[in-house]
C-alpha cells in the first residue's frame, strides 16, 4: 500500500440546476481517444457494467494508474505515486491536465496538500511510525535481498539514524524517493537509478537481456543528463560503462567525473534469498541470475563463474531426517554434515574438468533438498555455506 493520488473530476457541463451531466458512454469513448493519442503511456480499456475502465501506464517503473468513468459520468483517477515519489505525483497531474480540459472536466476537490512533496514525505513518516522490523518502501519485490537495515527503499537503505531523523523532520524523507522534482529528464534518471540498486548485477553481463538492461540504463542516463539534470550518480555510470566495454570519448568523460570513488549503488551486491519448490529457500549472492527449467522442477543460477542447480522432492509419510538422508547412499567424498533439530545435511565433492563441484542433501522429512554447487576450489567455502542455508520456509 502506498501514497498517491485519489481524486474525482466532473463535467463543466453537469454543473447548476438546469445543465444536464454528459452521456457516460460518450464519456468513456473520448477518454479512450484521449489516452490512445496521449504520448509516453501505454494504457487497456474495458467497459464492464455500466462503467469505463482504463488502466494507464504513465512510467514503466510504477504500478499503472485506474481512470474510470462511472454512471454518473463522473470521472475518479486513482494511482499510486509513492513507488517513484513527488516528481512522478506532479508528472501524473500534469499530464492529465490537459485530457480534463479536452473533456471539459475539473477536479471536484483541490488536491490535500499543494506540494506533493511534504504529502508523501509526511506519508512515509506515518509509516515509519508504525514501528514495523524493517519497512520496505517502492522496492518491487522481484527479489528478496538479505539486509538488517531498518528501511530498505526503491534507491538503496537507511539505516537507524535516518528512520529517527525522519520521524522528527518528516522532510528529510525526500531521499527515499528516486523521483524527486518535476521537470524533463528526472523521470529518465528515477528509472535509471531504480534498474541500478535492483536490477544491475554489476559484473560482466552474462546474456543478452543483460546487455540490454545496461545499455537501456546507460541510454536513460544520457537522455537525463542531455536534459540538463546535474545530480547524476558519476560513479555508478562509469561502473556500467565499463561492464559493456566503452572506452569512446563521451565514456573518458564520464570516468573523469567519476574519478576513483567507488560506486555506493547497488542492492544486487548484496545476498538474497530466492524462493524454491518444496517451500524450500536459499541465499545466493544478488550477482546471481537464475531461470526455471524442465517445467519448473529444476532452478539454475549463475553469476558467470560460479553455478547453482537446485532440485527437490517429498517422501510421503516419512518422518525420520536422518533415515530419509540416508535413503541416498554416498557416493563421492563427504566433506561436511549438519544436524540442526529436523534438518539434516550432508555434502560431499567431485572435481570435473577442473570444475570443482559440491553435491549437498538436506532433508526435513518428508521434504529433500539437491543443491549441486559448481565452481573453483576457492570457492568451496561459498558453496558449502550456501548449502548450509537451504531450509523450508515456516507455515504457520
Amino acid at each position: 500500500m502506498g501514497f498517491g493520488i485519489d481524486r474525482r473530476a466532473r463535467s463543466r457541463k453537469g454543473k447548476g440546476l438546469f445543465r444536464r451531466a454528459p452521456d457516460p458512454n460518450e464519456v468513456g469513448k473520448q477518454l479512450a481517444f484521449l489516452l490512445m493519442r496521449m504520448k509516453r503511456t501505454t494504457s487497456r480499456q474495458l467497459k464492464k457494467d455500466d462503467r469505463f475502465i482504463a488502466e494507464v501506464t504513465f512510467h514503466p517503473r510504477a504500478p499503472a494508474a485506474k481512470l474510470v468513468v462511472g454512471p454518473d459520468a463522473e470521472l475518479t483517477v486513482k494511482a499510486q505515486t509513492s513507488t517513484l515519489g513527488p516528481g512522478y505525483h506532479a508528472e501524473v497531474l500534469a499530464r492529465l491536465e490537459p485530457v480534463l480540459d479536452e473533456l471539459d472536466f475539473v477536479w471536484t476537490e483541490p488536491e490535500p496538500e499543494r506540494d506533493p512533496s511534504v504529502a508523501m514525505c509526511k506519508w512515509l513518516a506515518g509509516r515509519l511510525a508504525e514501528g514495523d522490523d524493517q519497512l520496505w518502501v517502492g522496492l518491487s519485490g522481484t527479489y528478496s535481498f538479505i539486509s538488517d537495515a531498518a528501511v530498505l527503499t526503491a534507491i538503496g537503505p537507511r539505516d537507524e539514524a535516518w528512520r529517527q531523523a525522519v520521524l522528527a523532520e518528516p522532510a528529510r524523507a525526500l531521499d527515499a524517493f528516486p523521483w524527486t522534482k518535476p521537470g524533463k529528464g528526472y523521470g529518465d534518471l528515477a528509472s535509471a537509478l531504480v534498474a541500478m540498486w535492483q536490477e544491475v548485477p554489476w559484473r560482466e553481463p552474462i546474456d543478452d537481456a543483460e546487455s540490454a538492461l545496461m545499455e537501456r540504463v546507460e541510454g536513460e542516463l544520457v537522455a537525463a543528463q542531455r536534459a540538463g539534470v546535474t545530480e547524476l550518480p558519476y560513479e555508478a555510470w562509469a561502473e556500467l560503462l565499463g561492464y559493456l566495454g566503452r572506452d569512446d570519448a563521451e565514456a573518458a568523460k564520464i570516468y573523469k567525473r567519476a574519478g576513483d570513488r567507488p560506486n555506493p549503488i547497488g542492492y544486487r551486491r548484496l545476498d538474497m534469498d530466492i524462493a524454491l519448490t518444496g517451500d524450500w529457500i536459499v541465499s545466493v549472492p544478488g550477482s546471481f541470475a537464475g531461470r526455471w527449467e524442465d517445467d519448473h522442477t529444476r532452478y539454475l543460477a549463475s553469476d558467470g563463474e560460479r553455478a547453482i542447480e537446485f532440485t527437490s522432492l517429498t517422501a510421503d509419510g516419512e518422518t525420520d531426517s536422518a533415515k530419509l538422508l540416508a535413503v541416498a547412499p554416498e557416493q563421492r567424498p563427504v566433506i561436511d554434515r549438519f544436524v540442526e533439530g529436523a534438518r539434516h545435511g550432508r555434502a560431499e565433492v567431485s572435481d570435473e574438468d577442473h570444475v570443482h563441484i559440491v553435491h549437498g542433501l538436506v532433508a526435513e522429512a518428508p521434504h529433500v533438498a539437491i543443491l549441486t554447487l559448481k565452481g573453483k576450489k576457492s570457492d568451496e567455502a561459498w558453496a558449502l555455506r550456501t548449502w548450509r542455508s537451504m531450509r523450508r520456509e515456516s507455515r504457520s
